[in-house]
């Protein structure tokens, strides 16, 4: 089945309990959220299936893991993208979305390059997220005294092992995890990461084009939430 077919098998059995949702679906999200100029079509597809991804949203993965391969992004960046949301959307959202991504990847005749993705060269951690950024964005000193477990592993894990890896541009990593927090509600966390997305070039706009998609996706009182957090302090 065609990702259009697929689209329009959907619409068709939400057609028969809510056609008002259809109608508003393909014209704001289909015709015009997709099109927008603020972000690429790529990005649009990281950011959504980061979104979906945090919401736990199964039933949508088929569907939004074959637009993003349509949109641009490799069989190799998606495999990448979510092992990065493993740690920030947890290890059994992740899993579920890699079951169905492998699904999606074999039904299209795709393989993910597992050499590579089991033992990356990895980057050099300032070139990633500049030293006067680190504490700001893992936080490790901060929780050094209440959980000296959490510190150790955010070190070694998060900071060396998932930052690290050449397997996403840092300007993406940054942006699939600001909406990836946006989508938990996490927007406390925002403020090393929006540092982090300005020192890798992502603008306001951009970053507000995401927040569009947090709303269809994961709920407008969480975009709203987010949105606010992108607001400069006064």
């Amino acid at each position: 089945m065609t990702q259009a077919s697929a689209t329009d098998a959907l619409f068709d059995m939400l057609s028969s309990v809510a056609p008002a949702l259809v109608d508003r679906t393909r014209k704001h999200v289909v015709d015009e959220l997709w099109n927008r100029p603020g972000l690429a079509p790529r990005e649009r597809a990281l950011v959504t299936v980061a979104v979906l991804v945090a919401r736990n949203a199964t039933l949508a993965y088929p569907h939004y893991f074959n637009k993003a391969l349509d949109s641009g992004v490799s069989a190799d960046a998606l495999s990448e993208v979510l092992s990065h949301l493993g740690p920030y959307a947890s290890l059994a959202n992740a899993f579920a979305a890699i079951g169905a991504a492998r699904d999606v990847l074999h039904q299209r005749g795709l393989q993910v390059d597992l050499q590579a993705a089991a033992a990356p060269q990895l980057l050099a951690l300032d070139d990633v997220v500049p030293p006067t950024l680190q504490e700001a964005v893992f936080g490790i000193d901060e929780m050094a005294a209440s959980s000296p477990a959490l510190a150790h592993f955010t070190g070694s894990v998060l900071q060396r092992m998932i930052w690290c890896r050449p397997g996403l541009a840092a300007r993406e990593r940054v942006l699939v995890t600001l909406a990836a927090l946006a989508a938990l509600g996490q927007t406390e966390r925002f403020p090393g990461y929006l540092a982090l997305a300005t020192h890798h070039g992502l603008r306001s706009e951009q970053l507000g084009e995401a927040m569009a998609h947090v709303a269809f996706y994961g709920g407008w009182g969480l975009a709203q939430k987010a949105a606010a957090a992108l607001r400069p302090a006064p």
